[in-house]
């Protein structure tokens, strides 16, 4: 009987730690770290510390020029704690304003062709690569060296730098133009502020490790809020 008391005490145990475990295989969206109850309602976002709106845009995959549209703010985007966003619009506009909306916002983003001017945000082997679909890598990620620098692929604004959206670790954000946005993900050390001037191929951090544990970097470029190859835009290595 001792025994027969020792296996049930046992299975209580196995039985109560496997009710404590945490559930594996969640995938978390990759919204801002902010993102909680108190801050996220239906349709909408409540704007939290060093948050910007294009971090926001970028984070619910919308054109930045879009979310400052249905929520009214003009440029340079300047944000409050505790602003409350709208991330899609509920009211249904007429006929001829949402056609120019569509036409300033809905764009095509297939088959773009490669454009000048762009280069490697890195060096090393691509062991990612770029996949649109729904749950797919938004970008590419290039394997290298832990501190190893990491380069703006081409010129423009630092439009974000910090840890704000979640699964992309340290994170830059540059806006190149209008159109263009380009993001650097899993940085050790970041190296430039927003509101930043940047040169194509400046240093602008060095690399870290990704979720996975690896000496990695993350690289997105968006077109009118929407991830696009970035291997369409990069020159072919030698």
């Amino acid at each position: 009987m001792k025994w027969h008391a020792q296996y049930l005490s046992a299975l209580l145990l196995i039985i109560l730690f496997s009710g404590c475990a945490k559930p594996r295989h969640i995938k978390l969206p990759p919204v801002t770290e902010g993102w909680h109850k108190s801050s996220a309602v239906k349709n909408a976002y409540i704007v939290q510390p060093k948050d910007t709106l294009y971090s926001i845009a970028w984070a619910f995959g919308v054109d930045y020029r879009y979310l400052a549209t249905i929520n009214n703010i003009k440029p340079p985007y300047a944000l409050r704690r505790g602003q409350r966003l709208h991330i899609a619009s509920s009211v249904k506009p007429r006929k001829k304003k949402q056609a120019r909306a569509k036409i300033e916002f809905v764009r095509d983003v297939t088959n773009i062709k490669p454009i000048k001017g762009w280069s490697w945000p890195t060096v090393g082997k691509v062991i990612s690569n770029f996949n649109n679909k729904n749950g797919g890598n938004k970008g590419i990620d290039i394997m290298g060296r832990f501190g190893q620098p990491i380069l703006a692929s081409n010129q423009g604004e630092v439009v974000y730098s910090g840890v704000g959206i979640r699964s992309y670790g340290k994170l830059i954000i540059i806006k190149h133009n209008d159109d263009y946005l380009s993001a650097y993900a899993y940085n050790k050390q970041m190296l430039v502020a927003e509101g930043q001037k940047i040169k194509v191929g400046q240093k602008i951090a060095t690399m870290g490790y990704d979720n996975d544990e690896r000496p990695c970097l993350h690289f997105e470029v968006r077109r009118f809020g929407k991830p696009v190859n970035p291997l369409l835009y990069l020159p072919r290595k030698p």
